[in-house]
């Protein structure tokens, strides 16, 4: 019997290529799908590798629609994820997304898992209205339940990189570090952390294999929160010293700025943490995800780790 073809997007990315490897590294998945990789790149380090793990490879633009036709073709399930941060373009991410799912529709994909984020003007009743990122994401939610592709949609926490990025330096001599969100968040504000390189493939293979419970559903996925005061303790215990400050919304986006962030992504990060606070985040928990999973979650501590970033940071 052939495999069933899995066309999985971004795969030299952190969700994509987990989900790719999650496939590709279990012996059960591995025999009853073939991964096709789509990447802008066939010829980067991390898709080679893929390919020694049994990828099909395969260069695609999402905003080809010829391209995608040819990606997709006789696939059964598609893992559709945009980056919003290649163009910073929260627009171009929406038609991208949809894109997709047009050529999904067509060629009759039997399982479509998108990964998208919460529809924050809708659920803020249109209190923050300028997370571009969040709602371009959401509105390819509702193209899809319009165009009735069997679907299933997830929305990942917080990457625990987000927070590592966000570190300042503050000294070198003992090194210190600041952790800088705009008010009203404290230290009893609370992320929905993950480590998606490490673990949104878990929750995706779990999806695949059982497409009687996952098709319609929305799975809001994460470890487990984690307060701003528990993040602290934790850099802590590994040497980083780090403390917390909730700045005003024109210094924080100062600092934005001059990162080099685009205007409006300032705004937009200013709402969705804002958004946060009030709403936790997800509008439900991350409870229903858990139900799906046999594997264990990365920690905070886990992650860590192996972080990169966190390797590079000047520890006490």
């Amino acid at each position: 019997m052939p495999k069933k073809i899995l066309v999985v997007f971004g795969a030299t990315g952190n969700q994509g290529g987990s989900v790719a490897k999650a496939i590709l590294n279990d012996p059960a998945t591995a025999a009853e799908f073939h991964v096709r990789a789509v990447t802008r790149d066939p010829s980067k380090a991390a898709a080679l590798a893929l390919a020694d793990l049994g990828a099909e490879l395969i260069k695609a633009d999402m905003e080809d629609k010829d391209a995608l036709r040819a990606a997709l073709k006789d696939a059964y399930g598609v893992y559709l994820v945009t980056n919003m941060f290649e163009h910073m373009n929260p627009a171009a991410e929406t038609r991208q997304g949809k894109n997709v799912a047009d050529i999904a529709k067509e060629t009759s994909v039997k399982h479509l898992i998108w990964s998208s984020l919460p529809h924050i003007s809708k659920i803020s009743n249109g209190k923050y209205t300028a997370a571009l990122h969040f709602d371009g994401k959401a509105y390819v939610d509702e193209h899809l339940r319009t165009l009735n592709v069997p679907h299933t949609i997830i929305r990942l926490g917080t990457y625990t990189n987000f927070v590592l990025e966000s570190l300042v330096p503050l000294s070198d001599d003992p090194p210190s570090y600041g952790l800088f969100f705009p008010e009203p968040m404290s230290e009893d504000s609370e992320l929905p952390l993950i480590d998606p390189a490490a673990d949104a493939g878990k929750f995706v293979k779990a999806i695949l294999k059982n497409p009687e419970e996952t098709l319609g559903r929305e799975y809001n996925l994460g470890e487990r929160y984690y307060k701003i005061s528990e993040i602290l303790a934790t850099l802590k215990k590994f040497g980083i010293e780090a403390s917390f400050k909730a700045l005003d919304h024109a210094t924080f986006k100062a600092g934005l700025a001059s990162k080099g962030a685009p205007e409006f992504f300032q705004e937009d990060l200013v709402q969705v943490i804002q958004f946060g606070v009030e709403y936790g985040f997800f509008e439900t928990g991350i409870e229903e995800g858990h139900k799906l999973i046999v594997e264990s979650l990365t920690s905070l501590e886990e992650s860590l780790k192996q972080n990169p970033i966190f390797a590079g940071l000047k520890k006490l």
